[in-house]
């Protein structure tokens, strides 16, 4: 099967690493996967791929994507909307010679710039790749006409997501599919016996990743550093993440580093940022905490449980799909301050209880996260086109 993985990246994140091991493991299987992007204006993706020696296709260079809404000068602003325009039709007109020459079977977008260039009904299939949480009454009227009119089916991370994605209209459930990250557990594996053995006198190292904004809750973080510290518990958080080019995410980071030295803070939390080799920091971590507001099915708690360290997250999206409470993982209330310091406090003081959480965790990912399994999935929606 031909398949295109239709991408317009600005940020090289989690979501795109795996849409890059998805397009190879399918290659593997005997698929013809090729990635198109927009700009490539990303090189950190563009160099991804071309290390996974996936073909990339670029449809118009530009050092960066036009961003209509940079400016709040009115003038500027009808400008900037003039640009994206011309912009977009030269990708419209770039992606059909492109399509004409590859005659993919099926285009898979993730968001709405890529979905605006198709056409629904030529000799393709457009499917939808909901990546993150699809969070239904955020989206706007017209996005929603378009997603439900310019997409054949759905393709979600997490139960969670095709649910969300069915109980909106936007499509019947024989329409949705589920394909969940996977993992390449050798390579946790190897990572996981540079581990160094815990001692008694140790700090626990309580990993948090993220972005730096407000919606993936460093907030709490550091809260939470306060509580431990007054409660003379041997502790070190790690805030890994990156901070994106916006103003949003520079004033929270601003804010988080100002807070650790207003708390007296700077000898128990650390922040990493845009992190080259995160597994590095995986090895060495006891505890991940993922006090996230909305989330599609977080790779980053799959590498935590596949590394065998315990996770207490928030109830949202994907993140059931991984954490059964007492079980594999803990669930704490909604940003619960309290939640995740009794669940740390339980798992510091008893080691038992810690290995038990941890094997649970890995098994888990070892029996259902596999990159088998996401393929075996993938080759289920082949079957359903009539196309495998």
């Amino acid at each position: 099967m031909n398949i295109i993985f239709l991408e317009a990246v600005q940020i090289h994140g989690g979501a795109r690493k795996s849409t890059i091991e998805l397009a190879k493991r399918l290659n593997e299987e005997g698929h013809n996967s090729v990635i198109v992007d927009f700009w490539g204006s990303c090189n950190e993706f563009t160099e991804d791929v071309k290390a996974n020696k996936i073909p990339i296709k670029i449809l118009k260079k530009n050092d960066s994507p036009i961003a209509i809404f940079s400016t709040r000068n009115p003038l500027k602003v009808g400008i900037n909307i003039t640009l994206f325009l011309l912009d977009w039709i030269r990708l419209k007109k770039e992606f059909k010679k492109f399509q004409n020459t590859f005659k993919p079977d099926v285009v898979i977008v993730n968001n709405i710039k890529t979905n605006s260039i198709l056409k629904k009904g030529k000799d393709y299939k457009i499917a939808y790749f909901a990546r993150g949480w699809f969070a239904y009454n955020s989206i706007g009227f017209l996005k929603k006409l378009m997603f439900k009119y310019n997409s054949d089916y759905f393709i979600g991370v997490s139960q969670a997501t095709r649910q969300a994605i069915y109980t909106g209209g936007l499509a019947p459930l024989e329409n949705v599919f589920v394909v969940p990250n996977a993992i390449d557990l050798a390579k946790v594996d190897q990572y996981r016996k540079e581990k160094p053995e815990r001692k008694d006198n140790d700090p626990m190292v309580i990993l948090h990743c993220g972005g730096f904004l407000p919606a993936k809750g460093q907030d709490l973080s550091i809260s939470l550093a306060r509580r431990l510290k007054e409660n003379n518990i041997n502790f070190k958080i790690i805030l890994m993440g990156a901070v994106y080019d916006t103003p949003v995410s520079e004033n929270f980071l601003n804010k988080i580093r100002k807070d650790i030295s207003q708390y007296k803070l700077d000898d128990h939390v650390e922040i990493l940022l845009n992190q080259k080799d995160p597994y590095s920091i995986f090895k060495n971590s006891d505890i991940l905490i993922h006090p996230s507001d909305t989330e599609g099915l977080p790779r980053v708690i799959m590498e935590a449980l596949a590394f065998e360290i315990p996770v207490i997250a928030n109830p949202v999206g994907g993140v059931t799909d991984y954490i059964l409470h007492n079980f594999t993982g803990y669930i704490a209330t909604h940003n619960s301050v309290d939640d995740y310091y009794e669940y740390i406090y339980k798992l510091y003081n008893d080691r038992e209880l810690y290995k038990f959480i941890a094997g649970n965790g890995k098994s888990l990912i070892v029996n259902n996260y596999d990159k088998s399994n996401q393929v075996e999935e993938f080759d289920k929606i082949f079957k359903k086109l009539g196309k495998s």
